[in-house]
């Protein structure tokens, strides 16, 4: 064969290579971006729902069961900081462990929802047992098996007044940045929630 048709016949095999990696780069981004508009649309019916809630300890309830539902695991945790006894409460628990979970109590630095305290941002840790951070310390006590974790911080303002902790998605499917995104609007949701609470008590205590 020709030298050149050997060249030519290399390089449209190497540029037909390189088309097949874009496509399959185009194809995961589209389903990432159809995944996200599908939990931004969920998003978006679940706040309805949220909005008609006057309890707030019910609405807090209600917003921590849609964002397991938009995400698709069913565990999760709401936990809030203790300042006075550097700590962090379960204070709301949905799956397995609810009943024995909820009230329980760890120091505000330990473990992935210490970690997302401390620095204030989200943290998806998949394979967590993997992870310096994790701590195997509620999944020893309660008899739970973590694999994947994905947290958000409930921020109102600079102050992170606890986190949203969410634990294995279903199907074994792994979280990724689109379920933080919108774990992540429900954790504003909280938190301004949380705010408003504490405005309220402050008010009656005058």
């Amino acid at each position: 064969m020709d030298q050149g048709v050997s060249n030519a016949i290399h390089v449209l095999q190497q540029e037909n290579a390189r088309l097949r990696e874009e496509v399959d780069s185009l194809r995961d981004e589209v389903s990432a971006l159809q995944a996200y508009l599908k939990g931004i649309s969920a998003l978006h019916q679940a706040t309805n729902t949220i909005a008609t809630q006057d309890n707030l300890y019910q609405l807090l309830d209600e917003i921590l069961f849609q964002a397991l539902h938009i995400i698709d695991t069913d565990h999760g945790s709401l936990l809030l900081v203790d300042d006075e006894k550097h700590e962090l409460v379960f204070v709301l628990v949905h799956g397995e462990f609810r009943e024995s979970l909820q009230g329980y109590r760890m120091n505000w630095h330990q473990g992935i929802a210490g970690w997302v305290v401390e620095h204030g941002k989200p943290l998806i840790v998949n394979q967590a047992r993997y992870d310096p951070r994790f701590s195997p310390e509620v999944d020893e006590r309660f008899g739970m098996r973590t694999h994947d974790l994905l947290a958000v911080p409930l921020k109102h303002g600079k102050r992170v007044m606890g986190v949203i902790e969410l634990v294995n998605k279903r199907n074994e499917n792994a979280f990724d940045e689109s379920d933080a995104k919108i774990l992540s609007l429900f954790g504003s949701i909280a938190a301004m929630t949380l705010a408003h609470l504490e405005e309220k008590l402050d008010l009656l205590e005058k």
